[in-house]
């Protein structure tokens, strides 16, 4: 016990112990910028409903994949397969299948599923759904983050501009983004309550609009002590 008290002692007198315990003046501050996400395609969903012998069963997968690029040409995707056998031992298949397909490729889709469509096999349009795709929104976000921090340091230059002898840096920086907030755990410290308030209040949410909200909550800080002011001078 005593080894551990002197251990103890000694931690608490040395510089590094203390730097940690330096008090921070700090600024809350959050900046927010917004931008449209523009697409020109959509996401295209077909079902198909088929009653399949044994022999054609082996082949079925190639027949539908080349029926729905009949329908739309894309890129497609079995998103649900099941499969079952009815009582006369046929068997039953149901596929929901996607696509992301350019605006001119779907003039024709209805019709066109009903071309594909045989008896013992019906193509159906269920979903054309316009919304970006990923790759769209990540590259309106990347943009969004840019903009951000061109903001936090507009602003760290105005506070600095303004308490000159504070020499504020940041020391905490978190990007909330509308359609997924950060986790409270992102937040340790008692004296983030301001920021905590910021996240609490409802954002805006990805509207059908497209358009797209970000905003970077930031803690600035000024350790008094670390400036230099408060250092005696060297004889």
């Amino acid at each position: 016990m005593k080894k551990i008290a002197g251990m103890l002692a000694l931690s608490l007198l040395s510089p590094f112990a203390n730097a940690h315990q330096m008090p921070l003046d700090e600024v809350v501050f959050q900046v927010s910028a917004k931008e449209w996400v523009s697409t020109q395609s959509a996401l295209l969903t077909v079902n198909v409903n088929a009653t399949l012998s044994n022999a054609d069963l082996v082949k079925a997968r190639s027949d539908i994949m080349d029926r729905l690029n009949k329908v739309a040409n894309g890129e497609w995707h079995l998103t649900q397969f099941s499969r079952s056998q009815d009582s006369s031992g046929l068997e039953k298949l149901f596929v929901e299948a996607q696509a992301r397909v350019p605006q001119a490729s779907l003039t024709d889709i209805y019709q066109n599923a009903k071309d594909v469509s045989k008896p013992g096999a019906t193509y159906t349009v269920t979903g054309v759904e316009f919304k970006p795709s990923l790759q769209e929104v990540q590259q309106i976000k990347t943009q969004l983050r840019e903009r951000l921090y061109k903001q936090v340091n507009d602003e760290m230059a105005s506070l600095n501009k303004i308490y000159t002898t504070q020499n504020y840096t940041v020391n905490r920086l978190v990007i909330v983004d509308a359609d997924s907030p950060p986790p409270p755990e992102a937040y340790e410290r008692k004296a983030n309550v301001q920021v905590m308030a910021a996240m609490a209040a409802p954002g805006p949410q990805l509207a059908v609009s497209n358009e797209l909200v970000m905003s970077a909550v930031v803690v600035a800080g000024s350790n008094r002590q670390g400036s230099g002011r408060d250092l005696p001078n060297k004889q």
